[in-house]
């Protein structure tokens, strides 16, 4: 068979799926004698005096974990000026915690009148939860003048000040032009030496090649100690595509579902609202692609979102095998399962849009839109008709 080129395994996977995911399976590893190999690249030379090693994330970026007593921790805060069905106007603060007393918030010297914790969904009863603590904007008080919320317990003394991070408008007058870039793409998690530095610089350039402007990678730099996997993140760090967020828990990850995974996708959803049209959620051994070869990545997820009341799209995967080590994986691996995978699904977003994100699908909007009708589309978890919808229908009907 005549050796795959870029051009032609692009032209190949247009043709896959309308939208879909592909998800490498995973292969012989060295101990079942397939030798790695190493990309030429980067990375080839030791550098010098821990130039490449990232102490700190070459953009300062990281997710604070504020103690406020042995049994909650206030990571971001934001201000929420979006007038939908989770109240309005409101103060919000991500919060990891082990009990749900009563909290006190106070902005800007006022005491909130309204104050509620929000659920996750994705919690699964562990030690330490994920919550939203939801404070009221107290009467009188300029939204645009808060830069912190001060919370504390009610039957408590401890307090924490906890600063704006990020200032959510209205998602009705946002105009396409105001976005800082088109698309971008969440990893909420890079654990230890799960991806080395081959698979990232395949999953990064890929991406670039279909126009994904920004990467956001979560990670602990305790974990990372791979030396040519530190320089690969530092180069693209550098070059303005990828940027490195640490997200260290204070506590043990056993304590928190999935190593608390939930509360790195809600930072990473904060941070493009307003930011990026359209957010993809995934790993880095997936990749959406289109299937139309006249048709962008950018054009074929802009006409998903043609109805302006839809602000999510599930997708079904589509795996394909790795048997193939011969580097790079994602130009000599072509070969998928027949069937489509409906239960782990992945999705894009629009970010304003979404107040609730896990990485299979969003699981609460802000707005209460009406579904668009046909189309196998169906309603995800909502508590009112809600702008999130699944569709099983992307891939054409297979030819036998």
């Amino acid at each position: 068979m005549p050796r795959l080129t870029a051009s032609r395994l692009l032209l190949l996977i247009f043709c896959i799926a309308f939208v879909c995911i592909v998800y490498y399976l995973p292969g012989p590893s060295e101990s079942d004698g397939v030798p790695r190999q190493d990309y030429g690249v980067i990375g080839d030379d030791k550098p010098d005096d821990d130039q490449f090693k990232l102490k700190e994330p070459r953009n300062n970026s990281q997710v604070k974990f504020l103690k406020l007593d042995d049994n909650a921790y206030a990571l971001s805060a934001f201000t929420d000026e979006r007038n939908g069905n989770m109240g309005y106007k409101f103060v919000r603060v991500m919060m990891t915690i082990t009990s749900t007393a009563t909290f006190e918030c106070i902005i800007n010297g006022q005491k909130s009148d309204t104050v509620s914790l929000y659920e996750f969904s994705e919690n699964h009863m562990m030690t330490w939860q994920l919550f939203i603590l939801n404070c009221k904007l107290p009467d009188g008080v300029d939204f645009h003048q808060v830069d912190a919320v001060e919370i504390s317990r009610n039957e408590q003394k401890n307090k924490v000040r906890v600063p704006i991070s990020y200032r959510i408008r209205d998602e009705k007058s946002l105009t396409p032009d105001e976005y800082s870039v088109k698309m971008s793409i969440c990893v909420p998690a890079l654990f230890g030496s799960a991806y080395d530095a081959k698979r990232i610089v395949e999953f990064l350039e890929l991406n670039t090649l279909q126009g994904i402007n920004r990467v956001f990678i979560y990670y602990n730099p305790s974990e990372i100690l791979d030396e040519k996997t530190l320089q690969t993140l530092d180069y693209y760090a550098k070059n303005g595509l990828l940027e490195l967020v640490e997200f260290k828990l204070p506590f043990e990850a056993s304590q928190i579902w999935y190593h608390g995974q939930l509360a790195a996708v809600t930072d990473c959803l904060l941070r493009n609202t307003g930011f990026a049209r359209y957010t993809f959620f995934h790993d880095i051994d997936e990749f959406f692609v289109p299937v139309d070869p006249k048709l962008s990545l950018y054009e074929t997820v802009s006409k998903l979102f043609e109805d302006p009341t839809v602000g999510s799209r599930r997708t079904s995967l589509k795996y394909i095998s790795t048997k193939n080590r011969e580097t790079p994986i994602t130009l000599n691996n072509i070969v998928s399962v027949k069937q489509l995978e409906n239960r782990f699904t992945k999705c894009v977003v629009r970010p304003e849009m979404i107040f609730e994100q896990s990485v299979p699908g969003s699981e609460m909007t802000e707005q209460g839109w009406v579904n668009p009708a046909g189309g196998g589309l169906e309603p995800v978890r909502s508590r009112t008709a809600a702008a999130t919808t699944t569709d099983y229908t992307i891939l054409p009907p297979r030819k036998e």
